[in-house]
């Protein structure tokens, strides 16, 4: 029985320590939505780019009409932007955000891996996952 009390005593205690993380006030919760978000525009941004290049090439080589490489030409230019644009304004919005955490002047501190700024209460690097030092 008493086994049986001191296995459940740790359980109790490995799952605290475990979850203990997930329930402080100062943790930053990341936005997976939008980090993936951002992933798929890059990826849009360099299918955009190809497929400019691709119809010049094409173009140079006779295979389309001027009338169609300038069609499609505008076509890919427009959808660039487009995606340009997003991720400017999702570059602007991550950068207000982190200006929103970071402490003040005097106390401004930054992650020893990556450089990211952190805010005062960070424990880990938003950014890298890298442990702060007190």
């Amino acid at each position: 029985m008493a086994e049986f009390i001191i296995a459940f005593m740790l359980i109790v205690a490995v799952t605290a320590y475990i979850a203990y993380p997930f329930y402080q006030a100062n943790v930053q919760h990341i936005s997976f939505e939008q980090n993936h978000r951002a992933e798929d525009l890059e990826a849009r941004k360099t299918e955009i780019y190809s497929a400019i290049k691709d119809i010049e090439f094409d173009y140079e080589m006779g295979k389309l009409s001027e009338e169609d490489f300038l069609a499609l030409r505008e076509k890919y230019k427009a959808e660039a932007i487009s995606v340009l644009r997003e991720l400017d304004h999702q570059s602007q919005a991550r950068n207000k955000k982190q200006r929103h955490h970071k402490a003040p002047k005097g106390q401004q501190r930054f992650c020893t891996q990556c450089g990211n700024a952190l805010h005062v209460k960070d424990k880990f690097c938003s950014n890298c996952g890298t442990k702060v030092k007190s």
